[in-house]
């Protein structure tokens, strides 16, 4: 068994190898060649700091790392790891670990995190053992709308992403998939809508079709419980025509899960945010 960085491997060995490893997964996840190359380019993956394991010419194993600058500090974000089935039992994501943190270090990386199901015991107890901690609950919600929009919300496009006035009506912080990075890195395929009441944004939603996900949303806090933010996501889902996918919503957020099952989302499964100093 051999361990590299993933640089120069083709995006049809790395599809090959993610939808193996997630074959027998506890939620259904496979993906073509463009589902990946979209969500790698969401993530921010670089595959010089990413790292697989081979055997031969086979990807057997891999980390694939995104990479951020969050908050001055750099930062890597595990944007998925997996190991094929028949080759499960050998330690190989911690090996994987062994071997790419030292390359993460050269790259001045201080922090790195990751999302992990709360069903994944396995999985758990391994990043425990290689020093990851948990430091947040996520939940992830999905579903088709039941609720009855409310008329009159004035919904337009919008142009270009004022980050100042939209950080200034959440509640709590996105995690790496819904990051501000993570929203522009698409934003060519993003659908970002706001609700507006002349020239003032009053809430926005950003939804991505390509992985059918709303990665942000929020409402100014003055103008809550008014039908604003319902009328936002029925405005999607016409246009989406299909089931609506939210995941790592703050746990904590009560406002925002209360919000989402009054819409008749449903939360079909939970995570850990996990970090661990590099």
């Amino acid at each position: 068994m051999i361990f590299r960085t993933l640089q120069g491997t083709s995006l049809a060995v790395l599809t090959t190898a993610f939808n193996r490893a997630f074959s027998d997964y506890m939620v259904p996840l496979q993906m073509t060649e463009a589902q990946l190359q979209h969500k790698m380019a969401s993530d921010g993956v670089r595959l010089d700091l990413s790292a697989g394991a081979f055997k031969g010419d086979e990807l057997i194993g891999f980390i694939l790392h995104g990479f951020d600058v969050v908050e001055g500090k750099p930062q890597a974000y595990n944007a998925g790891t997996g190991v094929l089935p028949e080759h499960r039992g050998q330690k190989i994501t911690s090996h994987l670990y062994e071997f790419i943190v030292p390359e993460l270090k050269n790259a001045q990386i201080q922090q790195i995190q990751l999302e992990v199901i709360h069903g994944n015991v396995p999985a758990i107890k391994t990043y425990e053992a290689i020093g990851f901690e948990v430091t947040r609950q996520l939940d992830c919600y999905k579903g088709y709308l039941t609720n009855e929009p409310v008329a009159g919300a004035d919904i337009r496009g919008l142009v270009s992403y004022d980050w100042t006035l939209m950080k200034s009506f959440w509640d709590w912080q996105p995690s790496w998939q819904n990051s501000i990075s993570a929203v522009e890195n698409v934003q060519r395929s993003n659908i970002s809508l706001g609700a507006w009441h002349g020239d003032h944004l009053l809430a926005y939603l950003i939804y991505n079709p390509v992985s059918n996900r709303i990665q942000q949303f929020a409402v100014h806090p003055a103008h809550r419980r008014k039908g604003i933010g319902a009328a936002l996501f029925h405005h999607v889902a016409q246009q989406a025509g299909k089931e609506l996918v939210l995941i790592n919503i703050d746990h904590n957020s009560g406002e925002t899960a209360s919000f989402l099952q009054r819409l008749g989302l449903q939360k079909f499964v939970g995570q850990y945010e996990m970090r661990r100093l590099c």
